[in-house]
């Protein structure tokens, strides 16, 4: 075998086993960021949970900052409401919004967000990387007059249930008062998404 066909190999071999670093950092970072918030991830947990050191995140994504954008980037696809009736993307929206516990199980991007609110830095990067595409994608599944004004009002109220239910925890929104409150979540995103029409 050629010395540059060895080079290639151990390149190559260095480039897998970087990318499986990176991929196993944002992976821990996805739960540290999802139990902790921002502001209380710790970037050594994040890197013994990833079984590297801690100057790999920065090396690879810059700083803890780099790698919060890098976790909250493309996180929500509201592509399965494309296509739907305005009373089936309701539905759906309702259904996101009443299936939120705050529970520690799977990665989401909105908890983190909740929970990341405390830090400034965090909180832009939650607006220009979830925030507003998330917005930006609805409003072009809505269509129409006040399409991201009307993406904007929707998105809130579902994240004030969010904060309710992970946040606050109030009693009145709890899983088990869910069937009293999905028509009244119904009833107010059918409301924002008609204004405007005569």
């Amino acid at each position: 075998m050629s010395i540059e066909a060895k080079q290639q190999i151990e390149s190559s071999a260095r480039k897998r086993n970087s990318d499986a670093t990176k991929d196993a950092i944002v992976t821990a970072a996805r739960i540290e960021f999802q139990r902790a918030g921002y502001e209380g991830a710790s970037t050594r947990r994040i890197a013994s949970d990833a079984g590297c050191n801690v100057a790999l995140i920065n090396r690879y994504f810059g700083s803890k900052i780099g790698l919060f954008e890098t976790v909250m980037e493309a996180c929500i696809d509201l592509s399965p409401l494309a296509g739907l009736t305005q009373d089936q993307m309701v539905s759906a929206l309702v259904d996101i919004a009443l299936a939120k516990t705050g529970s520690q199980g799977d990665f989401d991007p909105v908890v983190v967000a909740i929970k990341s609110s405390g830090s400034a830095a965090a909180q832009e990067v939650v607006r220009d990387k979830l925030g507003n595409p998330m917005v930006e994608e609805l409003a072009s599944l809505i269509g129409g007059d006040y399409a991201k004004q009307k993406a904007g009002v929707v998105l809130s109220i579902i994240s004030g249930m969010f904060v309710g239910r992970v946040s606050i925890r109030a009693d009145a929104l709890a899983s088990d008062e869910s069937e009293v409150i999905r028509p009244m979540l119904t009833d107010a995103l059918n409301a924002v998404l008609a204004t405007g029409r005569d």
